[in-house]
């Protein structure tokens, strides 16, 4: 494979750096002995329980909604900062009203299949419905499609590529494969790969293990340092990040993703951009 052509960003930018925030809602197995979701190292029910949830981590997710969330835009309003928002369409329709205050706002929203099922146990059939489902409440909500696409887990199929590009996606998140966005080729359409983050540089990465907030923190400093070198070498890259409202929600989590933003801040050139002004950047220039 051949080195990766290098980018140029707005304005000359060193670096882009962009946030994006998945609300997401659980399909109704979460927390018990069938489900498939991640739930940071929590006892769940086993299958002979009386009683088959664990409503702790029920309610702790509920914490993103009631609490994470508000704390989460009033970081970004702080920093004046407009990110991507990535939704469920099931979590769209639960919470219309917070949605348009979010648009209002100036914020993306693209979005996960209809609810956060991994797409490696649908047919062809059964992920493109869950996406066209999520697609019409978009549009039954917030009156406009998502703009991107992340498969739930970033687990996506064989078929993912092409579903994503025949419901008109600008952008696609699930391959970790690359340091920049690419585009590719898909049923006649351009679709750019704009990567979701780098494995271990996320907020996940503070759940359930034994990696503190502070340890993150280093990390974000030391992948943003890396990559802000290269682009004073004449190889701009960008920085992706997460924030899950009831991982990053949590005040001690918020508190390093501030820290952070202060100290990229005193960086020269650096672009902060929503994702769907990446890709759109990536496809005027070729890419």
């Amino acid at each position: 494979m051949s080195r990766p052509k290098s980018i140029e960003w707005p304005e000359q930018a060193k670096i882009c750096v962009t946030f994006i925030v998945p609300w997401e809602v659980w399909p109704e197995n979460f927390a018990t002995h069938q489900s498939m979701q991640r739930h940071g190292g929590a006892t769940i029910p086993p299958a002979n329980a009386v009683f088959k949830k664990n409503m702790a981590l029920v309610t702790e997710r509920e914490y993103g909604d009631r609490v994470g969330i508000w704390r989460i835009l009033d970081l970004f309003d702080r920093h004046k900062l407009k990110v991507t928002f990535l939704m469920n369409g099931l979590k769209v329709e639960q919470f219309g009203d917070v949605c348009k205050e979010i648009k209002a706002q100036g914020h993306e929203f693209s979005s996960e299949s209809y609810e956060h099922e991994y797409s490696f146990m649908y047919t062809r059939e059964q992920e493109r419905e869950s996406i066209q489902k999520t697609v019409a409440a978009f549009e039954k909500v917030l009156g406009q499609k998502p703009t991107g696409y992340l498969s739930p887990g970033h687990a996506s199929t064989p078929n993912t590529l092409e579903l994503v590009a025949e419901a008109g996606f600008v952008w696609w998140a699930d391959p970790l494969n690359s340091d920049n966005p690419y585009t590719l080729d898909a049923r006649g359409r351009k679709v750019v790969v704009v990567p979701y983050n780098v494995p271990g540089c996320n907020d996940y990465s503070t759940y359930g293990t034994g990696r503190t907030p502070r340890d993150l923190l280093q990390i974000m400093k030391d992948q943003f340092d890396y990559l802000y070198w290269e682009g004073e070498q004449g190889s701009p890259k960008f920085f992706a990040f997460n924030l899950h409202p009831f991982v990053s929600g949590v005040p001690y989590r918020t508190k390093i993703i501030d820290e952070f933003i202060k100290y990229a801040k005193g960086f020269p050139k650096v672009w902060w951009a929503r994702r769907v002004e990446i890709a759109n950047w990536c496809l005027e220039r070729g890419y």
